[in-house]
């Protein structure tokens, strides 16, 4: 239920009384110098043997004091109409500032809708590292069966994943091109022996590991808004355009890069990224690793590497959150 807004005081100030007394004493008496001065000068004045010129002088004489005196009584009556203006907005302010302290104390109840919804992000959130990282790079099309989480995997499929998940072992030879390529796609299934194994490799590796977890990363979070890349069908840009980021070519002249044309997807990321700053923290992290890996990865790859790497689950989130976070259009 809502609650009753708190009412404030918008009554002037008792000084406005006063005040308004005060100015109506003011008027009285300009008015009245104002006679003054016109029946002096009626009485002074022959108009009929005077010149003009002493005319002139005497109507200076009378009048001037008169406009003076009146416009300061104009300034006196300004200042007194400013001052009492001046008191009511002041007291407005506090009447403000009372009510906003008020609300901070007293805030309304979420509503169901948004607490179940604050509810199953939490949720999303602790199962994100009991998940394989399949399960949130495409959804699950056996019949609309739940994907698996790795502690309710039977204790063969448990393994890997704590293997993947922190090795201490010497550091493996680096992935050749196509091992990071797959890896950067991310095992297909359970049964996807190759694409573990190039997992596997990808994350032993110091140059290409940091990539692979931020790729993880903003992938099962775009998980969590609905959005995955198997879904996505970008507009498929020439290598030529991918070599010229790889040398640093940034704005409009890469913009074929940003080939996302799902708006829904456009939307729901960028009002994530403006939401959400350990998403915008997590984003920006995988655009410069995927960046700076790719710098490299473009050195040794061919043109039918560099198109397969753009068809990777990792490469389509590089084009979506590239393209929201602006670095094909500035």
């Amino acid at each position: 239920m809502a609650r009753a807004p708190i009412p404030i005081d918008t009554t002037p100030p008792s000084g406005r009384g006063i005040s308004g007394s005060k100015t109506g004493t003011a008027l009285a008496v300009g008015i009245a110098i104002w006679l003054l001065a016109a029946a002096g000068f009626a009485l002074t004045t022959d108009f009929g043997s005077m010149e003009r010129a002493t005319i002139s002088l005497l109507a200076a004489v009378f009048f001037m004091p008169a406009a003076l005196v009146s416009g300061v009584l104009y300034l006196i009556r300004a200042a007194a109409d400013l001052r009492s203006e001046t008191v009511q907005l002041q007291r407005l302010c506090d009447e403000l500032r009372r009510v906003i302290s008020e609300q901070k104390h007293d805030t309304l109840p979420l509503s169901p809708v948004a607490q179940s919804r604050i509810d199953a992000l939490s949720s999303a959130q602790e199962e994100t590292e009991s998940r394989l990282t399949l399960f949130f790079s495409h959804r699950a099309h056996d019949g609309g069966a739940e994907p698996r989480s790795a502690t309710s995997a039977g204790s063969d499929d448990a393994q890997p994943l704590l293997a993947l998940g922190g090795m201490a072992q010497a550091q493996a030879d680096a992935p050749t091109a196509a091992e990071l390529i797959r890896a950067l796609h991310f095992p297909e299934d359970e049964n996807d022996t190759d694409g573990f194994d190039a997992l596997r490799k990808a994350l032993s590796d110091t140059r290409s590991a940091p990539l692979v977890r931020a790729a993880q990363d903003v992938l099962t979070r775009l998980a969590q808004e609905g959005i995955y890349m198997d879904d996505l069908r970008p507009d498929r840009a020439r290598p030529e355009f991918w070599r010229a980021f790889a040398n640093g070519t940034r704005g409009a002249l890469i913009a074929p890069l940003g080939g996302i044309r799902d708006r829904s997807c456009l939307a729901l990321t960028s009002g994530r990224m403006r939401s959400d700053p350990d998403f915008r923290q997590a984003v920006h992290l995988f655009l410069r690793e995927f960046d700076k890996v790719f710098s490299e990865f473009e050195k040794q790859a061919d043109d039918a590497q560099i198109v397969a790497m753009s068809d990777t689950r990792s490469a389509r989130a590089f084009m979506l959150l590239g393209r929201v976070s602006g670095i094909f259009s500035r």
